[in-house]
């Protein structure tokens, strides 16, 4: 289902989460999904396969997801994409629904609030990258039961309805499709 890409996975900030660098192999333009951490073998990625890296995409804004901003910052010119009101002065705040171009990667942002007030995840490609809104047979932590059900509400409206071949990329845990957990995900 993932057509040409480059797509790579890094565990990577002082909690060790997985941040995923995407880049479109024509443009060679790159993003790097929950910017966590930096390192050496990111920056041996990037000049390797040739990558432009221009975009940041943040799920949310809890630190283990944006504690390698600053570093990220002072290697590449990049643009930041944030949910509003998560990341502090991030280029583009999303509400969900918005297209983001990836060179000819095209990504749409979804909404999905509950672990955090305005969290989203991004989709294109044939896959999913959720953050802390999804894992592999689990959900990410709410601070209620009303924030709970919004979480799982939306998950259902906008991640559910995408086809079970969709593969979820989360920031902690294995990778998973939207089938598995549509129909084994007990959260859900």
């Amino acid at each position: 289902m993932i057509p040409n890409l480059i797509l790579r996975r890094f565990t990577v900030g002082s909690y060790g989460i997985n941040g995923y660098l995407v880049a479109d192999p024509e443009t060679r333009i790159g993003v790097f999904i929950d910017p966590g951490g930096f390192s050496r073998e990111i920056e041996a990625f990037i000049q390797e396969r040739e990558i432009k890296l221009t975009y940041l995409f943040f799920t949310h804004g809890h630190w283990d997801h944006t504690e390698g901003l600053p570093e990220f910052n002072r290697h590449y010119q990049v643009e930041t994409y944030a949910g509003q009101g998560e990341v502090r002065y991030s280029n583009h705040l999303l509400r969900g629904g918005e297209m983001i171009e990836v060179g000819h990667l095209r990504f749409k942002s979804l909404s999905i609030p509950g672990h955090t007030p305005h969290g989203i995840s991004y989709y294109g490609h044939g896959c999913l990258f959720t953050g802390d809104a999804l894992f592999c047979g689990s959900v990410g932590g709410t601070s209620s039961q009303k924030e709970a059900q919004k979480q799982v509400e939306h998950i259902h409206k906008h991640l559910f309805t995408l086809p079970d071949e969709t593969l979820v990329f989360p920031a902690h845990g294995p990778m998973t499709t939207v089938g598995v957990e549509r129909y084994a995900n007990p959260f859900c």
